[in-house]
Formats: structure tokens, sequence, C-alpha cells
């Protein structure tokens, strides 16, 4: 016997499962037996073999095991004994799984292999009997595995009774009784499937798996009547009892069955079972697990307004031909994959979507899937909500579910990405080509309705009605099994779409082209309803009212249209049948809907008042412009009418309106009517530009009244709004559904409108009075982003107007929210205790509000003067920002992103503009605008370029195709002829954009990667930087390198640009610097700009050529002054990932960034200069710092590669940087007169600098060879120690420069410090291989035994002011203190530090020990003790790396790796005892953590924006050196927690 297990292998060698249903990775059915099966049928016929087909299957365990049941067919071949039943299961891979039955009474023996006997002939009954046994113990397994308990029970009633066919031969018993129950228990089967635990479970799956077992159970039935009937059997036999066995068997043997019908019932019943079996096993595949998947797939539901309906089918009997057609075409792979159903407004299309969707079965015998678009909810019934419903319907499908399911978990779909494309590639088309072998009667078939309602009013322009035009196009490249029906009206971008895809189209005939089939649908249509109308006037009106010639006269005027029907059905049944019938009959023409529609409001309002007009055309014009669907109430409440006077509209309007939940048009044909100036109710007719204003005005007198101070009732400023219990419950009582309205689309209509007296007033008292409250319900509602959008396009709406008073005043509002961005959406108390406050103090916004809410945090000292240079953040990017750029006008930037898309957006405003340009089929790497604006072109990792229409969006031409590796950067030249590109492959490609081909050859010359490619101002040469580190010039012409290659970078060149004038060159490195490079010579141009401590990923020049704009890994923009070499102003910082890509405005006042955090922003390069007042500082972290032996300066050491000396009293620099080391600064110290400085350096040289003159003294003390990591003067200032990566310590002659002796050598690790004893004698060092040694100066060889106990890198080490003990600091988190003499450790570890400790010292009373750490704060120990003295200091940003003592022992420096160095009060910090109701002492009292200072009791005290967080002045610090704002707060009327609503004071009061 052969198996799937392998030929020739034995079956019991396959593994054994415990458990009925098990998922596993492919498909295998094993039916493993009971013990000790019944054999008792065969035990007088052991001689003889039996037909395999009378053998009674054991009752089964089932295993299943799969991840693809799709077509699923089963067999009703003979069954084996032991062997596999034939033929099986085939999926969609045409993979063959075996149904495989199995006896074993032990797992550890073969079991007894029974030969049953042969039979020369099977009955007839036993043929069938077999078949059903075999059918129902497969379904009792089924049950069994998925929880069926009422069909697992009817099964084993039926399988109990087929078995007992054994014993009733063999005791020759009648079998009237094994009839009658056998009929009984089928029955039962059927009624149990009706009943409510199993209907609960087949809900899902609905009439796909009840029918077929319902159908096979009739085809059991039939054939046991059939049998026992051709035998002569007759009910009366069997209710007599007069049946014997003996009987039956001579009755039965004697018939003679037809061949025919022996063939019929074995068809029937191999057909009901390969169904039933079908419907089984998909059931049990797409269930086991499903809760697993359940909340993953969730997310993939589309949550309908509770307007929305489908639209009412076709009356029964109507449009058979049309659906017909439809079921047809859905089964036939050989037509075209999409159905087009076309007509005009009012023809049905959409009665016959939704009769289609249960004509066809969808979601119930057949995979699939509907969405009716509706134009007033074009808002949520938007193109992604389509394929979301459409996946999560399509997902029922086992091997569908599991591929969304799978990558959904794994983040691979990105369900709220912009790219619609992309959304469907893997959402739809990569689902449904896991299953593309589906038969077509099983295959997806989804109907969408109302295509042409899709983008609203804005229609065809809409970004979301080309989205879908687009995905649409794509759904006509799938296989033809995968079906899609349309509906729509013939408008011009729908019918270019199916020009181009060809679909099978139905157009319904309306007007004078109406076809005999449509006139008799709508008159039953119309007989049924007056029918319905009737009834409810039984003593006036006649069963048949009207009778067939009003009825067929109606039916003409319908001209075909069902709208025309139904909407005069309305009109009747609105007021008295006869009188509204004659004004329906009264209309012109045929499928005259406007005539129908005059006289619906006739009917409705035959003479109405001036209020009444008015009534109905603000209702109306507000439902037309809306920009979500409103209720009636809200509708009253936006336009101050009563809401009795908006019901007596909206009733009046019931034949075209539905107004039970949200108000909405029946058909889009009464919009268009009442648009059209022209019409016959031209009194009636919409200006939408009147109703954009009357709500526009409406809004702002909404938000007048009812916008308030802590409008959320929120209790406590330390709870945050997510925080806040019932917080859904509560915004809906304090926010109303009409205010929450006005406050999110105010400046939307207001946009569409001209300048009213009225209006102005309203928008300047707006500005004036409520923009706090109205951040307050944009906060509490999660709508901060959108919120900036509202502000840009008022400001828009103002300046277009020239309303200079008010635009001062907008201008600020947007950056408010943009610079705040962070805090807003998290609490609203915030947005007056921690923004307010923080504000820039020239804005216009402090001016306005902040004297009103004067008991918060002031500002002391320091704080923003100005705005921060982030003007706006532009979001809608799925992934990380790659490339940017500007129009040449400046109105438009551009953007590239890994997630496949380029996109486009109003500089000003930060609105798209337009749909993404979508094409590329991987990451887009660079874009460039043409110089007259109309093109754009990218480049990308598919490697192509693509050129692209900037108004349309749609692509120009074909793709460029010629590059062999992903294309990194893109230009157009000057005159916009031609495009330059360079590619992984190494070349430098030139394109005609006329012809799309390649201009000349491709310029070859690099040895890496081309990363950055531009056109020369004159358009004759190129640049080009590369992974190989150089820079090469191109000329265009002749496409010869223009001079050699220019070197000097030690990275790659991931940037390159000219200079306007042609004459430099500017380039950014994986060296983290910029250089500039005269064209001419190949020179470089200054020296290198440093200060990026990251790859510098874009560099460009400004317009005017005096600056240069670098963005770097380091997450930070810098502009640079292309004279000096230095940086201009204070880095832009804000993004939090990678600035891949930078570039000025062509006016040069802005500069836009791209970056990995998936935002573009737009920053002010003149707001970003001058925050507040700055000491300058460091560049770099600041690696060492040591103060003057008088304490009146302190000397820093940097990664910058500066020394720079600072008068602790004024706080400002002494004298220049000291400059000259060509590596980072490690280690700095005083010499005991203070007039000279050593400085030790990567450099791997030592330098003495004078403290007055700045310069240099002496040579450089060379010798060392690694880096240099710590230095020290001896106590008389002769001589110098350094300690080095090299493992040696040296000692330096001061005057001669000289090495005094030989090197110290021992260690067997670098050298991290180094120090003199008090008296000069002794040196000590710590190193990394864990130890502390003494050096004896003199002798030059080590003192005594190493002093070992540290379990890491000896970091920091430092002599006591007695020269008795030595304190080491360690990467083991230590502080250890050692006895010099006795050479051990003092007492125990000094711990605390959650972070390595970097530096050490003792103060010069000997009694205090300070450490700097890792984990960013500073502690101070007693020496005596042990114990840490108070509470650690906090405020630095980043590691701690160097700490020192003042002379007087009252203070202490702490240099960090955020580049500052903070000066500390030791004598008051730890000695001061707060009471933390004190005002004065709240801030002492704190820490701050994630930007919040926190209170005692870690509650949110206030928040602080991270560009102020270095510079805020924490307790018990004096001075902060840094490149940060400095910061000092009054805290004296701060009121937070339960006082926060204080915040007014007195102003409260006198505004109420």
């Amino acid at each position: 016997m052969t198996s799937d297990l392998g030929p020739g292998k034995d079956l019991d060698a396959a593994p054994r499962f415990d458990t009925p249903i098990v998922i596993a990775s492919t498909v295998r059915f094993t039916m493993e037996p009971k013990p000790k099966p019944n054999w008792k049928f065969w035990k007088k016929k052991k001689s003889s073999k039996p037909s395999t087909s009378a053998l009674p299957t054991p009752a089964p365990t089932l295993v299943v095991a799969a991840t693809s049941a799709t077509a699923i067919a089963a067999s009703a071949a003979p069954v084996e004994t032991n062997s596999t039943i034939s033929p099986v299961i085939l999926d969609n891979q045409t993979t063959q799984h075996t149904l495989v039955s199995t006896e074993a009474n032990s797992t550890s023996n073969p079991p007894e292999r029974h030969a049953p006997p042969s039979h020369p002939h099977v009955s007839k009954t036993e043929a069938w009997l077999s078949r059903a046994t075999l059918f129902l113990t497969f379904t009792k397994s089924v049950a069994e595995g998925v929880g069926l308990t009422p069909l697992k029970a009817a099964c084993e009633g039926v399988v109990t009774l087929l078995e007992a066919v054994q014993t009733v031969q063999d005791n020759r018993s009648a079998w009237n009784e094994l009839v009658l129950a056998i009929k009984a228990h089928l029955n039962t089967f059927k009624r149990q499937l009706g009943q409510v635990g199993i209907s609960d479970i087949l809900e899902e799956v609905e009439s796909s798996l009840r029918d077929p077992i319902e159908e096979y159970f009739n085809d059991v039935t039939d054939l046991l009547a059939n049998i026992l009937a051709e035998s002569g059997i007759t009910e009366a036999d069997i209710k007599t009892n007069k049946l014997t066995i003996s009987i039956l068997v001579q009755r039965i043997g004697t018939t003679k069955l037809e061949a025919g019908v022996i063939n019929d019932y074995r068809l029937r019943l191999q057909t009901a079972q390969s169904k039933i079996m079908q419907s089984l096993l998909l059931y049990i595949a797409s269930s086991v697990g499903n809760s697993k998947d359940d909340a993953v797939l969730a997310k993939l539901q589309f949550t309908k307004p509770s307007n929305i309906s489908r639209p009412r089918e076709c009356v029964k009997g109507t449009r058979t031909d049309i659906l017909s057609e439809c079921k047809e075409w859905s089964v036939n792979e050989d037509t075209p994959n999409i159905l087009w159903i076309k007509g005009h407004p009012g023809g049905g299309k959409s009665a016959i979507a939704s009769s289609l969707v249960n004509e066809l079965g969808i979601k119930k015998k057949r995979l699939g899937s509907s969405f009716f678009f509706q134009r007033q909810n074009a808002t949520t019934m938007t193109t992604p909500a389509l394929w979301r419903t459409v996946a999560y319907d399509l997902a029922r499908h086992p091997t569908i579910r599991k591929t969304l399911a799978t990558r959904m978990k794994k983040e691979e779909i990105d369900l709220e990405t912009p790219n619609i494309d992309v959304l469907f590639q893997q959402l739809i088309q990569d689902s449904l080509t896991k299953v593309e072998d589906i038969p077509i009667e099983q295959s997806p078939i989804v109907v969408i309705d109302a295509l042409d309602e899709c983008g609203g009013l804005e229609g065809q322009r809409a970004k979301d009605r080309k989205d879908l035009i687009r995905t649409l196009d794509s759904w006509s490249q799938l296989p033809r099994n995968f079906k899609l029906i349309v509906t729509s009206r013939e408008e011009s971008d729908i019918t270019r779409l199916f020009s181009r895809t060809q679909p099978h189209t139905i157009e319904l005939s309306t007007g004078e082209k109406t076809d005999a089939q449509s006139k008799e649908d709508i008159q039953s249509f119309l007989r049924i309803e007056f029918q319905t109308i009737a009834e409810r006037y039984p003593e006036s009106l006649s069963a048949d009212w009207p009778g067939s010639k009003i009825i067929e006269d109606l039916a003409v005027k319908a001209g075909g249209l069902f709208i025309w029907a139904s909407t005069a059905i309305k009109l009747v049944e609105a007021g008295e049948p006869e009188e509204q019938l004659k004004q329906a009959l009264s209309g012109k023409g045929t499928g005259d809907m406007n005539g129908l529609y005059v006289q619906v409001i006739n009917t409705s309002f035959p003479s109405p008042s001036v209020q009444v007009v008015q009534n109905l055309l603000s209702v109306v014009g507000t439902v037309i412009v809306a920009k979500e669907p409103l209720r009636l109430s809200a509708v009253a409440q936006l336009l101050s009418i009563a809401k009795s006077a908006a019901e007596h509209i909206c009733t009046g309007l019931q034949s075209v309106m539905e107004s039970r939940e949200e108000l909405r048009f029946r058909h889009q044909s009464f919009v268009d009517f009442l648009l059209d100036p022209g019409s016959d109710a031209s009194n009636f007719s919409i200006s939408l530009g009147k109703a954009h204003e009357a709500l526009a005005s409406r809004c702002l007198k909404i938000m007048r009244d009812e916008l308030r101070f802590n409008i959320g009732n929120i209790e406590s400023s330390y709870t945050l709004n997510d925080e806040i219990p019932g917080l859904e419950s509560r915004l809906e009582k304090c926010i109303s559904p009409h205010l929450l309205y006005a406050s999110r689309f105010w400046t939307t209509h207001l946009e569409e409108v001209s300048p009213s007296p009225e209006v102005l007033e309203d928008v300047r008292y707006f500005l004036r009075n409520q923009f706090l409250f109205w951040l307050e319900v944009i906060s509490l509602h999660q709508l901060v982003n959108g919120g900036v959008v509202i502000l840009l396009v008022l400001l828009k709406w103002l300046k277009r107007r020239g309303l200079e008073d008010l635009i001062a005043l907008a201008s600020d509002m947007p950056k408010f929210i943009t610079h705040f961005n962070t805090l807003i959406p998290q609490s609203v108390p915030h947005i007056y205790l921690s923004a307010l406050p923080f504000v820039s103090e020239e804005s216009w916004i402090a001016k306005e509000y902040g004297h009103r809410y004067p008991n918060t945090v002031k500002i002391e000292q320091g704080g923003d003067r100005k705005w921060s240079g982030s003007l706006n953040i532009l979001s809608g990017h799925s992934e990380g920002v790659l490339s940017v750029a500007w129009s040449t006008d400046g109105r438009r930037v551009l953007s590239g992103s890994y997630d496949n898309t380029v996109r486009m957006w109003d500089a000003e405003t930060g609105q798209q503009h337009v749909s993404s340009l979508e094409g590329h089929d991987s990451r887009v790497r660079a874009m460039a605008f043409s110089p007259d604006g109309r093109w754009v072109v990218s480049g990308s990792s598919d490697k192509t370029l693509r050129i692209w229409d900037v108004e349309t969006g749609q692509q120009y031409g074909s793709s460029l195709e010629d590059h062999h590796g992903q294309v990194q950067s893109v230009a157009f030249s000057p005159d916009g002829r031609r495009i330059v590109s360079g590619s992984f492959d190494k070349t430098v490609r030139i394109w005609d954009v006329e012809t799309g081909q390649q201009h000349g050859p491709s310029l070859v010359g690099h040895d890496g990667w081309v990363q950055s490619v531009a056109f020369s101002p004159d358009g004759r040469r190129i640049v080009s930087g590369s992974s190989d580190n150089t820079v090469r010039i191109w000329d265009v012409e002749t496409g010869r390198q223009h001079g050699p290659s220019v070197k000097g970078h030690d990275g790659w060149v991931q940037s390159v640009a000219f200079s306007p004038d042609g004459r430099r060159i500017v380039s950014g490195s994986s060296d983290n610097t910029v250089r500039i490079w005269d064209v001419e010579t190949g020179r470089q141009h200054g020296p290198s700009l440093e200060g990026h401590y990251g790859w510098v990923q874009s560099v460009a020049f400004s317009p005017d050529g005096r600056r240069i704009v670098s963005g770097s890994e380091d997450k930070t923009v810098w502009i640079w002054d292309v004279e000096t070499g230095k940086k201009h102003g204070p880095s832009l910082e804000g993004h939090n990932g990678w600035v891949q890509s930078v570039v000025f405005s062509p006016d040069g006042q802005r500069i836009v960034s791209g970056s990995e955090d998936k935002t573009v922003r737009i920053w002010d390069v003149e707001a970003g200069q001058q925050h507040g007042p700055s000491l300058g500082g460091h560049d770099g972290l600041v690696s060492s710092v040591a103060f003057s032996p008088d304490g009146r300066r302190i000397v820093s050491g940097s990664y910058d590669k500066t020394v720079q000396i600072w008068d602790l009293e004024t706080g400002q620099q002494h004298g220049p940087s000291l400059e000259g080391h060509d590596g980072w600064v490690q280690s700095i110290a005083f010499s005991p007169d203070g007039r000279r400085i050593v400085s030790g350096s990567s450099d791997k040289t030592v330098r003495i600098w004078d403290v007055e003159t700045g310069q240099q003294h002496g040579p450089s003390l060379e010798g060392h060879n690694d880096l240099v990591q710590s230095v020290a003067f001896s106590p008389d200032g002769r001589r110098i120690v350094s300690g080095s990566s090299d493992h040696t310590v040296r000692i330096w002659n001061v005057e001669t420069g000289r090495q005094h002796g030989l090197s110290l050598e021992g260690h067997d690790g670098l050298i991290s410090s180094v120090a003199f004893s008090p008296d000069g004698r002794w040196i000590v060092s710590g190193s990394y291989d864990k130890t502390v040694r003494i050096w004896d100066v003199e002798a030059g060889r080590q003192h005594g035994s190493s002093l070992e106990g540290h379990d890491g890198w000896v970091q920091s080490v430092a002599f006591s002011t007695d020269g008795r003990r030595i304190v080491s600091g360690s990467y083991d988190k230590t502080v250890r203190i050692w006895d010099v003499e006795a050479g051990r450790q003092h007492g125990s570890s000094l711990e605390g530090h959650d972070g390595w400790v970097q530096s050490v010292a003792f103060s010069p009373d000997g009694r205090r020990i300070v450490s700097g750490s890792y984990d960013n704060t500073v502690r101070i120990w007693d020496a005596e003790t042990g114990r840490q003295h108070g509470s650690s200091l906090e405020g630095h940003n980043g590691c701690v790396q160097s700490v020192a003592f003042s002379p007087d022992s009252r203070r202490i420096a702490s240099a960090s790796d955020d580049k500052t160095v903070r000066i500390w009060d030791v004598q008051h910090a730890p000695l001061l005892e707060m009471s933390f109701n004190k005002a004065s002492s709240l801030l002492n009292a704190s820490r701050m953590t994630d930007g919040w200072i926190r209170g005692a009791n870690s509650e949110r005290l206030f928040w602080v924006a991270p560009h102020l967080q270095m510079g805020l002045f924490p307790p018990f610090q004096t001075l902060f050196i840094g490149q940060y704002i400095q910061t000092r707060l009054d805290m004296s009327k701060f009121v937070h927690g339960a006082a926060w609503t204080q915040v007014r004071g007195d102003w409260a009061e006198a505004s109420a």
C-alpha cells in the first residue's frame, strides 16, 4: 500500500495525534479507529473478501492539519480497511492530501490486521449503508473537533443504528424498526440543524454549511425510499410489523433497479458528500484557531456610521433579466473580471447592487464583499474603508485569513498608510494571489455601488476618487475568476477608466430608450407599493387602487428611472393619496425628475412664508455642504432655528430626504436639482457660497456662545486627558455635537466666502478671546494635528483679503500648536500651566493672553525670546522621508519616502496637494522639481526614474529604466531639458526629458555607489559624490571627468551641491563633516565644517550662496556661514529620527527637512537663530572640567577638539577657545599657579596652554602611541603626568617638554586616569585592567601591590588632600576608597549609582567625595561614613564625564555628554530642609522625567519643551555653560493639582 508517507512505508509509522483536531503546516486528514471495533458483521465470512464499499467504518478521530483549504473535493470511491481512502483533498497548489483510516489498539505494537473475506455480491442496501456510515462517522469527528454538540449527538445515534445492521442481519430480525428509526434519526438530524446550539455556531457560514448537510440527507432518504419502493415494500408493510429480513432480502434481491437510476443515486450521493465535506472542512479550517486572529483582523473592520444602511433591493420579480445576466457573468471565467452597471441617476443601480448581494450569495454561499458609497458620507465612506472592508470579508477564507493575520502581526501591513496602491496590494492583491486556483463557482466577488459618489461634492477632483479609480484599474489586472461589480453614473473619469479596462458592461436604459422590461419592472414596483398604501385606507381605496392605467402612465413618466417611481410613491405617502397622486401625474415629459421634485416641494410647501423658504434653504444647504453627516438636532443648533422648524422642513421633504438618524438625501439627483440655478424651482435653488457663508457664521457664533474655560470640567492638572475616568461620556455632556462640528470645520466653510463685517468681528473675537478655549476642544478630541491646518487655512484667508490687523495674532497660533505639539494632545490644564508660561515673550499670544492667567510659572531669566524655528510639521508618510524639495515658486514642497510615494504639500498651510504620486515599486530616494515647476522627477530603489505632471499627479511618459542599481539622486538641468541621475550601479546618467532616452554614454569612474548628483547653474557641468569617498566633476557635453577626483573626506560622500555662482561645491560625508571645494582648483576651501555627531546626509547652499544647510543622522539641522566656516545660530532640533534631506526655499527664508521619523518640517531660518540668552559653549560632549586654583575660573575640554576657559562670576567665556588639537580633548588640568593649562587628546599629544594669551606654550608633548586619556600637573607645577590607551604612564618636564624618565608600565589595559599625590612623590593610575596602581615618581616603578577589588574598568582616580587615601570610580558602578599605606580598601564600597562611575574627586577639605556617572547624576558622599550626602544632583541629559570641587569645597563643576558644564552649590543643597507646601521650594523638591517636572510624589507639575530642558536651572545649580537657553523660574504663584483652575486669579472674577 502506498500513502503520502512515502512509497512502501507502513502507515503505523505515522505519528499519532492525541487531540481531535490539530492545525499544522500541511493538510492531512487521518482517521484513527476507536479501540475494539465491532467486526461481527464479518464473522461468518472470513474466507471471502468483502467489497470495500460494504465495510462499516469505525468511528474515527479526525486530525486536520491545514493552512490552505480551498476547493475541497471528496470522493465516494470504495473504502479499504486500514488503507488510504482515495481520492482526497486538493488545495490550491494541487498538493494531494489523504484521508487515512487505520486501526490501532496500542501505539507501541502494530494492530492486528484483519483480512476481511471476499464478498462476491454486495447489496444496494449495504452499499448505501456503508456510504452513509463513512460520511456520518466523518461528520461526527468534525463535530467533536469544532464543538458542534447537537450535530455530534445526532451522528452518534445514526451511526449506532447503522452499525446495528450487523446484529439485525445476523439475528434475521425484522427491519421495520430499523427503517423507521433511521427515518426518525434523519428527521432528528434536520431538527438539530435548526436548534440554537447549531444555529449560533453556523451563523458565520450560514447556508454554506447548512444546505449541503440537508441536501445529503435528502438524497439518503430518497435512496432509501426508492429501494424500498422498488422492492415492493410499502409503509403498511413496515407499520404492520410484517417485514422480516428474509422477505426484505428476497424483495431486494428480485428488484431490478435500472442502471441509470443506480448511477444517478451514486452521482447524487457523491456530489452531495463532496459538497458537505468541502463545506465542513472549509469551516473547520477557518474556525480552528480563528480566535487567535480575531483581535488582529478586527483592525481591518470599518465602523460604518449609524446612518448608513444597504439600499433597498429590487422588488421581487423585477430586474430579472439584468440579475440573470449578472449571475451568468459571475460564473464565466471567459468574461472580463469587472462588470460595470452604468446608467443615469435614479435608474435603479443601487437596488440592483443590493439585490446582487443576495442573488450571488455573497458571504453566504460565496466568498465576497459589498460596499455602498454615499456622497453625504464621503468623509467616512472612503477608498481605504472600502478595501479594508473587502479584506475583512475575504478573510473568511482560511488561507487569506492566515495570510493577512500573519502579515499584520509582523506589522508588514500599514493600515494607516495614505498610499492606497500599497494598501490595495497588501490587503487585496497579495491575498487573492494565495487562492488563484479557487473554482469560479466559489471565487470571490465584490460589489461596489455608486462609484460616482466617492469623494463627495469634490467628485472627480477628490483624492479619494482618484485613488479608487487607480485601484479599480489594478483589479482589472487580477485573474478573471476574481470578480468585481461596479455601479455608477457615466462620468468622464469613470468612462476613461473603463475604456482602458474593457469591462463587461450593462447599461440601464432610461428616458426614450427605456426598454419594455424596465417599464414592466417599474409597474410591478408601483403596483406593490400602491397596494401597501391602499391597505392603510381600506374604506376609501380599493385593493387594486389606482388601477392598471394610472400605474402604466406613471411607469411611462418614470422613463426607466426607479428613483422617479420611488419618489412618486413617497410623495403619495406624504399626504392624502388621491390628491398627492394627482400632483405626481401632473409632471411634464418622461423621466422628468426635476418636474417631480418641483411637485414634491410645491406639494409639501404650497404657500410657504418667507421664513419657511429661508429655513428650507438653510436646512438643505447645510445638509449639502456639511463636511460630515448631521442629525436634525445638530442642524437646528447650527442654524439657530427651532428644532420644530427644522423638523417641519425634513418632514415636508421626507419623500426625498431621510431623517431618522443623520439627515441625508435619498438620491443625489435631488442635490443636483437644487444646485441647478436654471431649474423650475429657482426660488429654492441653493447657492453653495451662501450655504458656506451661513455655516461659517454660525460656527463662529456657536464657538462664541459655548466655548469656555475648562470645558471638560477637569478636576486636577496631575491627570492627563487619557487618564480621566469616563472621558468619552464626559465629553458628550460637555461638548455638544454642533460645537464639535463648529470647532473642526469653521475655517473650511470660511475659506469659501468673502468676509462680511459680522463675520470679521466674530473672527476677531475668536482670535483675541477664545483661542485657548478652542484648543481645549481640539486637545480633548485628539485633533491637534488638524488644528494646525485649520489655523493655516484661516491665515491664508486673512492674507488673501489683506486683513493685517488680524494676521499677526493669527500667525502665532499655528506656531503655538507646533511649538507645543507634544504637550497639547496630552493635557488641557497644561495648555495654561505649561504652554502659555513658556510661550515666546514677543508672541502676540503672550501679549494677548498671558496677563489673563497670572498664577502660573513665571520665567525670571531666559526662556524663548522668539518662536522656535519650526514653522510646520507635515505628517502623512507611513514610513521615513528620504528626500525633500521646494518648487521654484516656493509654494509647494515635495517629499519622497520609504513608503514608495512622492507627496506634494502646500508650503503655507501644510495641506497635501493633489494625491500622492504613486507608481514606484520601492523606496523613493530622490526627487526634484523642473525649473518651470511643471514636472517632478523621482528616483527609486526600484532602479527607475519617473517623471510626473505636477497638476494632474499622473506619470508623464514611460519610466526611465537603464540603471542596474537603486537610483540615489536625481536633478533637472537649469533649462529643464535634461535630468541627471546617480545610482548604486556606480554610474551617472543623463536623460533627455522629451524622449525619455539616455543622453550620451553613462559617466563612469566612481569605484563606489553614486550617492548624490547635481547640475552646475550654467548646466555645463555635473558634480557627483560617491561611497568611494570622492567628489567628481563631469563635462556634460563630452561626458568626461573634469579634472582629477576631489579627495579629502574620510567617509562616503553622501551629498553634493553647487553654489549659486557655480564656483564652489559643498559636500557632506559619513565622516560627520561638511566641506567646501573650489570648482576650478579642486582644493578644499577653508577648514572642514565640523560639529555633527552623525553622518551628514544632505547639504545645500542658500540662494544667495552665503549659507549652507546640513542635515545629519544626529537628528539635527545646522546652518553654516560660508565665509567664516562657523555655525550660524543654534541647531534646528525637533526631528526624532535621522535627517535625510534638507534644502533652502527659493527666497532663502525657510528650510525644509525630511526625516526617518516620517515627517517633513519647515523651518524659519531667522526665527531659529536666537531663542534666548546663551553662554555659547562646546559643540561636542564635554569630557573634562577643572577649577582654577583661585576658584574664579573653570576650564573645560571637549570632543569638539577645543579647550575653553570660563569666568565663574560673569558666566562668560574668557578669551577665545584654545585650538590646536587634531582629536578629541580627553582631559585638562590647571597648573598650581593657575597660569597654565594642560590638555591630553585622542591625537596622542599633550599640550600646554598660556591662560592669559590663549596660546600654546611650547611644542606638543609627543611620545604616546595611542589616545591620551588623562593628564595632571604635579603640585609644584614642574611636571605633568599623562596616561594613555597605549597602557603607559609618562611624566613630562614642563619647561623642556621632554619626557622625564622611562614610561611607567605594568597595566594590562588602557590607562583611564592619573593623578599626583599632594606631596608630588607618588602617582596613582586607574586602568581598564580593573586595578589601581601607585607609582614612585623618582624611582619610576610601581609602589607596592596593585589595588584590586573593582569588578569593572577603573575609570577615574584621585588622591585625598592629605595623600593618605585614594578614591576610584569604576564601570562596576561603585566608588571605592583605598588606604595608601595599607594598600587595601578603606571601608565599604560607595554604592548608589545606576550607571558606570566616570569621574571622582575629593573635596579640598577631605570631608567629601563627588562622583559623576553614566546615570546622568552627580552624587556627593561623606568620606568618613561612606554614605551619600543629600540627594543626587540631577539636571544633565547625558553621561557625566567629569566632576571637580572648587578650592573652597563649596561648589562642584560637572561636565557631560550633553555638551554642558553645570556648577552646583554644594554648601546649601544637601542641607536644605524644605517644605513642599512652600512655593519657593517647590522646584527644589522636584525632578524631571520625559520633560515633566514632577513633585515629591511623582505628580506632574508642569512640562518643559525639549529645547528648554537642558538650560532649565535645577535645584542648587548656580551656573550653566552650554549652547542652550538658560532659564530660571519663579514658582511663587504657581497653582497645580486640584487648584489649577485658579490659574486665572482675579482676572477670572473680573471677566465674569
